[in-house]
């Protein structure tokens, strides 16, 4: 059976388990999965660019895209744009708090649910915010994902490791760990590799006129 749906997922995970009393179970250790995959994934999938956040003069701090993990990365459109260098929150705000005179932003922090920039513009423009976004969860009226459909593995063997302990299989706990881990590994690489090319570059002759 291909992995390649919610109830498909559902149905492999009851047949590895070998349990016909955890269907209700089920759509539980898919959620955590789904938790697990968030917190440890990072492939192309799950790449987004947002362009919807618009700088205000004199303001700092801006709402995070909807879903959004962890920055790749943050352009600051001016004219020339800038792309903004990451800050930790101490070092931010010692040195580029709402006191410090508005200017053009060359850094960022996050905290929570906010991005900071700093100096806090001193004009309207947009920023463009690269970054993974969470996972769309798998549900009945959500048959499938981009993950579900590229990495069913790494559903299964996460879903599968979220199971053991439920129902007492610590022997199990370590065989399904490995295997997630390792698929975990192979996508994040392959997704890595994907975006070189697999051949050697080639020099273009050079024209004599």
């Amino acid at each position: 059976m291909s992995i390649d749906t919610y109830t498909n997922l559902k149905t492999t995970i009851a047949n590895y388990l070998n349990r016909s009393d955890l269907t209700s179970y089920i759509p539980d250790f898919i959620s955590l999965a789904e938790t697990r995959l968030n917190n440890e994934l990072r492939v192309r999938e799950m790449e987004v660019i947002d362009t919807t956040t618009n700088t205000v003069s004199g303001t700092q701090d801006y709402s995070l895209p909807t879903n959004f993990i962890e920055a790749i990365y943050v352009l600051y459109k001016s004219d020339p744009y800038i792309t903004l260098k990451y800050k930790s929150n101490f070092d931010f705000f010692s040195q580029l708090n709402s006191s410090v005179s508005s200017g053009i932003p060359y850094f960022f922090t996050i905290v929570g649910s906010k991005i900071y920039l700093g100096p806090k513009p001193d004009t309207a423009t947009n920023l463009e915010i690269a970054h993974y976004k969470k996972i769309t969860a798998l549900s009945d009226s959500n048959a499938t994902n981009d993950i579900l459909t590229n990495y069913p593995n790494l559903y299964l063997y996460a879903a599968l490791a979220e199971s053991a302990p439920f129902i007492h299989q610590d022997e199990r706990l370590t065989i399904w760990s490995s295997l997630y881990k390792e698929s975990m590994q192979r996508a994040n690489i392959t997704s890595e590799n994907g975006r070189t090319a697999s051949h050697a570059l080639q020099m273009s002759a050079r024209s004599v006129v």
